[in-house]
């Protein structure tokens, strides 16, 4: 807000971490921590891509942030922590 205020202009950034992760790797990570996952193939849709991942460079340069959490463990497990609460408070 501070940049957009002093340059009274906005903008689109990328938030991410210009680190880009296979449904497979996020699977496996999935698996680690959930021993009893269980998880079905099936056929790449169309319109699937085979690889995405946010470039962050603007983010960094014009905002001078970088993400708190960069490993994807921490990450994984953070969102398995929030839905679990999330689920507590509809139950």
């Amino acid at each position: 807000m501070d940049y957009i205020s002093k340059n009274k202009k906005s903008f689109i950034l990328n938030c991410g971490y210009g680190k880009g992760y296979s449904v497979l790797q996020i699977v496996n990570i999935f698996k680690k921590i959930k021993k009893n996952l269980k998880v079905n193939f099936v056929e790449k849709r169309p319109g699937d891509l085979a690889q995405i991942y946010s470039d962050t460079k603007k983010f960094k340069k014009l905002i001078k942030w970088k993400p708190k959490y960069n490993d994807i463990n921490k990450i994984i497990r953070s969102s398995i922590n929030w839905e679990k609460k999330l689920l507590k408070t509809f139950n």
